[in-house]
């Protein structure tokens, strides 16, 4: 890739996440690389910078770039200054692709949050092939949804393949004890792609490998995970995880990108721990009604009154004092007269995970695309199309994520399945 002015351009740059993108940067990594901030609105540009100062003095001469997202020409102008793309505007189905479209004409690197099928299933449909040709990788879903799921999948996976020298049959994860809250930009891209998707994009985005390219092959998935259980393997009861339906495809796409690296047959699920039965039977049904109040249009209005708007999000002390945990358990083929293994990975955070956590994430992202390209392309990760973060990235973006605090690791020794599980 050519010369950029800037490694790292955040676009974006005055909504919540991009705020908080442009803090870890003021905050860690200030002076490290060359990088600017963009939006369509100037004014709140300077107000974002006047106020990272307060962080850093040395971030007070960061670029501004103006651009709005209607104007390709405009978008186009931004997007040739940087080596990657940090993309914190949504909802990106509504304004993402202008952006999108640019990165792969001008060969520069792009990473987002987006949680929106759909939309990712257009970018691959429009921009893979081209993407490929070009040597440009787009990677969606670099935040909370859904990098502990689909690097903690490549984790234990690729522990299995070089430890135990077999494929994975099963990997899954369970979400564990967290802390956080949500913002406005979030609701309101999670409304859409619950309610303001067509009848096809809801049967599509119900398909478990929709987002497989479509010669790939099928594994043994066949829907999301509803109503509680008791999951053997993990020795824990268990009720439906909210955002299955977007991690689950995400991994599912990783293996596929990778050649089935993970197993011809590889399944993946998730769910959310509960601590008892009573907890699995309660959640399970309360994520049901809650879906059915919000389904009824004339009662989303009052309940979108009672919730974040966009560009509200939650206080720095709820940041701060959120967390995340989360199991992630892979079980190994076996050939004749032999046991499966057994893998526990322990994935966590010490911040509040939908925004906190989920800006570092991104922005660790980026940074892996930016300034590891030859140690990528060494490990053999792809290096260009629409991809996901572990084809993209995998376990030099886990190191970076170790390095920055959170927990993504091995956890004890490897052990042979019981007949119990």
């Amino acid at each position: 890739m050519a010369e950029r002015t800037y490694q790292v351009v955040i676009w974006g740059g005055t909504g919540f996440v991009g705020k908080l993108v442009a803090e870890h940067i003021a905050r860690d990594y200030a002076g490290k690389f060359s990088w600017a901030m963009a939006a369509r609105n100037k004014a709140k540009l300077e107000g974002v910078r006047s106020e990272l100062v307060k962080i850093n003095q040395s971030v007070q001469n960061i670029p501004l770039l103006i651009a709005d997202t209607k104007d390709q020409a405009a978008v186009d102008n931004v997007v040739k200054q940087a080596k990657v793309v940090i993309a914190c505007a949504g909802p990106y189905a509504q304004i993402g692709t202008p952006v999108v479209d640019a990165c792969v004409r001008l060969g520069t690197h792009y990473v987002d949050i987006t949680g929106e099928v759909p939309w990712v299933a257009r970018t691959i449909k429009k921009y893979h092939s081209q993407a490929v040709a070009n040597k440009v990788k787009i990677v969606h879903m670099c935040g909370f949804d859904s990098i502990p799921s689909d690097l903690g999948a490549h984790l234990v996976a690729t522990h299995i393949q070089k430890q135990h020298h077999r494929k994975t049959a099963q990997v899954r994860l369970l979400q564990g004890k967290a802390a956080g809250a949500v913002s406005g930009g979030t609701i309101a891209s999670l409304m859409g792609a619950l309610f303001e998707e067509t009848p096809e994009e809801i049967k599509f985005s119900a398909d478990p490998y929709c987002l497989n390219p479509p010669e790939a092959h099928r594994g043994p998935d066949k829907g999301d995970y509803w109503g509680p259980a008791y999951d053997k393997l993990a020795h824990a009861w268990t009720m439906p995880f909210v955002m299955q339906g977007i991690n689950t495809r995400v991994v599912r796409r990783s293996n596929a990108l990778l050649g089935n690296a993970y197993g011809e047959n590889f399944s993946y699920t998730e769910a959310q721990e509960s601590p008892n039965v009573a907890v699995a039977y309660l959640g399970s049904f309360a994520l049901i009604i809650g879906y059915f109040f919000i389904s009824l249009t004339f009662l989303r209005p009052l309940v979108m009154r009672l919730l974040p708007k966009p560009g509200e999000g939650p206080s720095k002390k709820q940041q701060v004092e959120g967390f995340w945990n989360a199991r992630v358990i892979g079980v190994s083929e076996a050939g004749p007269g032999e046991q499966p293994v057994k893998v526990t990975a322990k994935l966590g955070g010490r911040r509040d995970p939908g925004y906190w956590e989920t800006a570092r994430m991104l922005l660790e992202s980026g940074l892996c695309l930016a300034q590891q390209e030859e140690e990528l392309r060494k490990a053999g990760k792809l290096q260009g199309g629409v991809l996901t973060p572990a084809s993209a990235m995998g376990m030099l973006l886990i190191d970076r994520l170790n390095a920055a605090g959170m927990t993504f690791k091995i956890e004890g020794a490897s052990h042979a399945v019981t007949s119990e599980e």
